[in-house]
């Protein structure tokens, strides 16, 4: 079984929400978020945050709940100009992370702080702040943080929800159904586990079994995902849901199935040559012994993200043997010292590059342009004749709308073709 659950609330047919929370009687205030199918809603849903504070004297709910048009003369940064949950429009797009905050009320002769608003469809991520503290901010303890709960593990800092699609009033915007809990049996398993890593110590790992994964049967390709920076082993699958992705890929008979692997990169301090060492003599060792995985380097990828991008452009310069795949997403090492590199060798792995178009990991314009972003690295692979699949982009920025669609397209369109 999954350790955690992605929604809280249920999917209920309403044909009112309350105008206001004095309205409301406090037991339909439950603790924690409430999606709703609501015909009023201009998204067809509304969502109803609940937190219990008895102590607070004011709460604020903070997520990414900021909503953009394509502005196609702007890439790389996120438009200033941005359209809040009540006046999203259809073809809006969601892109910023953590990136609106929202003031809760009390419901009065409660410990209830609420809020009520409508969003589309996405895999949302969302904080509390307290008494107008920004610096500290607290998961909801309804709706608790994913945690590996293995020694050495960490946890994800944000609480999570899905909001589903309507056909009808978000037919101009992402259908994000892709990253939905499957409803029947056809769900893989996620276990959190450890290992030894190259400092000798024990290090979590998140390991993703597709489903009627068979320990004895033809082995499975393995796919390696590592986070951003701040980031850990449980990001890919809180923040990602890059379990629910595969669930339903390999059920809709888009992708291959596969073992997905997630590690932390962060206590390295993200020295790449420890991370890389680690990756290849530490993580590949464990997870061959411990797993029906193949062995073949054509049926082993490497995708990361943001410092997970400088990883992975790393790897694929550091160890050009080890996987057959690479993906670097929104940002790579586009100053890596190439007279160090095997040419040859990077040439015989497939490269996948991707980005949302508000990211600065794509067209960075303010620090160190020529450094950290893809636009930056692409020219350097095409000056070896060093080949990859363009630069994909998806509507999004630097956050968690972005990455989930680039694996999606990634399974289905550049692992294992």
């Amino acid at each position: 079984m999954k350790k955690r659950s992605v929604f809280v609330g249920s999917f209920l047919a309403a044909s009112f929400i309350c105008a206001s929370i004095m309205s409301c009687a406090a037991a339909d205030l439950t603790p924690g978020v409430t999606v709703t199918a609501d015909e009023n809603s201009i998204t067809g849903y509304t969502v109803t945050f609940v937190y219990e504070n008895a102590e607070a004297e004011s709460v604020d709910l903070r997520g990414a709940f900021t909503f953009f048009y394509d502005e196609e003369d702007v890439r790389g940064n996120t438009p200033e100009t941005f359209y809040k949950p009540e006046e999203w429009a259809n073809g809006m797009f969601e892109a910023g992370d953590e990136s609106l905050v929202i003031p809760m009320e009390k419901a009065e002769g409660t410990d209830l702080w609420t809020v009520s608003f409508p969003l589309p469809c996405g895999h949302y991520q969302y904080v509390y702040l307290l008494n107008g503290d920004t610096e500290n901010k607290y998961g909801d303890p309804a709706n608790p943080q994913e945690a590996s709960g293995v020694e050495n593990g960490m946890f994800y800092d944000r609480s999570t929800f899905y909001v589903p699609y309507d056909a009808e009033k978000q037919s101009e915007s992402i259908d994000f159904s892709f990253m939905a809990p499957r409803e029947d049996d056809q769900t893989g398993t996620l276990e959190y586990v450890n290992y030894t890593d190259a400092n000798g110590n024990p290090a979590p790992l998140g390991v993703y079994l597709p489903y009627g994964y068979d320990p004895d049967g033809e082995p499975y390709k393995l796919l390696l995902l590592s986070h951003g920076a701040g980031g850990n082993e449980c990001d890919w699958f809180a923040g990602g849901s890059a379990d629910y992705i595969y669930d339903n890929l390999v059920a809709d008979g888009t992708a291959e199935p596969a073992v997905i692997v997630t590690m932390n990169n962060t206590i390295y301090s993200w020295d790449m040559e420890v991370i890389v060492k680690n990756v290849v003599e530490n993580i590949l060792p464990f997870v061959e012994e411990n797993y029906n995985v193949s062995t073949e380097v054509a049926d082993r990828a490497f995708m990361g993200l943001s410092a997970g991008g400088m990883t992975a452009t790393n790897v694929l310069f550091r160890a050009p043997e080890a996987f057959g795949y690479v993906g670097i997403l929104s940002g790579g090492a586009a100053t890596y010292d190439m007279t160090t590199v095997d040419i040859d060798a990077v040439k015989n792995v497939k490269i996948f590059l991707g980005a949302g178009i508000y990211d600065f990991g794509y067209i960075m314009t303010w620090r160190d342009p020529d450094t950290f972003s893809l636009s930056a690295l692409a020219p350097v692979l095409d000056s070896y004749e060093i080949a990859y699949q363009g630069i994909e982009t998806v509507y999004g920025s630097h956050d968690w709308n972005t990455w989930p669609q680039l694996l999606k397209i990634a399974a289905e369109d550049f692992l294992w073709k």
